[in-house]
């Protein structure tokens, strides 16, 4: 079954507001084009936190924290009513309010029309820039979409295989990750090597487990980071099938048949099936039955 995929690199903000207005014309213009999904980026909705002296420090935890909302808040209700009037789904970055006051998450939320909020995954591998606003969640999530079963990551997650798997293991027939990723040495442009990192993993990601991988990432010069945008659609060969231009902002769009690519991928490799040519048995110290050599 073929579906429309769509991810943005978006032009954020601080200003959440601003910020909802620039989804909900995405939005539209996604539906516009026949896109049954969308994904934002990172801290789509409250903007990735900025740079900052160490004299900035406590202002900026507490704007993070006063500016984050719950699953319930006003603008996860504006994307989620227009997310019905349009007939899509859609997933974005939300600082998300705990239930105790200054528990704060980075979140990935999934919302349609018939239900309203379906999930939201709090990201797992939190940052050293990160922990001073966000906690770290504890539950790899796969969510069911119009296209397949999504596993969520968000950003930082994709740096370990172990990440993918799991979500592989649950489930996933993709993976879906919002990022903000920026670029170490902004006069390098598409060579720097956080670029390149960027799309090393997403690719390997892939097709070490023959399933299909979503980025959707900041784009623009925003909080003292240059983010270079670059949202991709890849297949599950590590094969990119649709991408936004270095540096800007917009969307891209592809419409892909997600069962039918992963067969294909089998295929195409001479019948490796990494996923079933697993050999878990021989796993002794990711299992506990041999103590770990070096950890960090």
């Amino acid at each position: 079954m073929k579906s429309v995929i769509a991810t943005c690199s978006f032009p954020g903000t601080y200003d959440a507001d601003i910020n909802l207005a620039l989804h909900l014309e995405y939005m539209r213009e996604a539906a516009a084009q026949g896109v049954q999904l969308l994904v934002f980026p990172e801290q789509s909705m409250q903007g990735y936190p900025r740079t900052y002296s160490a004299e900035e420090e406590g202002q900026v935890i507490d704007g993070v924290n006063a500016n984050a909302e719950t699953l319930e808040g006003p603008h996860v209700r504006a994307v989620a009513s227009l997310a019905a009037e349009l007939g899509i789904e859609v997933i974005f970055g939300l600082a998300e309010a705990g239930v105790r006051p200054g528990v704060t998450y980075n979140s990935a939320v999934l919302v349609n029309g018939s239900q309203g909020v379906v999930g939201a995954y709090r990201k797992i591998h939190v940052p050293l820039q990160e922990r001073i606003f966000f906690w770290p969640g504890n539950e790899w999530m796969v969510l069911d979409t119009v296209a397949g079963s999504a596993g969520l990551l968000i950003c930082y997650d994709k740096a370990w295989p172990e990440s993918t798997r799991e979500l592989l293991l649950r489930g996933a027939d993709m993976f879906i990750m919002p990022t903000a990723w920026w670029l170490w040495d902004e006069s390098a442009g598409p060579t720097d090597m956080w670029f390149e990192h960027y799309c090393l993993f997403e690719r390997v990601r892939a097709v070490e487990n023959n399933r299909w991988f979503i980025s959707s990432n900041l784009a623009g010069d925003i909080g003292g980071r240059s983010f270079f945008g670059v949202s991709q659609i890849i297949n599950p060969n590590g094969q990119i099938v649709a991408a936004t231009p270095f540096g800007e902002p917009g969307l891209a769009i592809a419409e892909v048949d997600i069962a039918r690519g992963i067969q294909d991928s089998y295929h195409l490799n001479s019948g490796a099936h990494l996923l079933r040519d697993r050999r878990p048995d021989t796993y002794e110290v990711l299992d506990g039955r041999r103590p770990i050599a070096i950890d960090g």
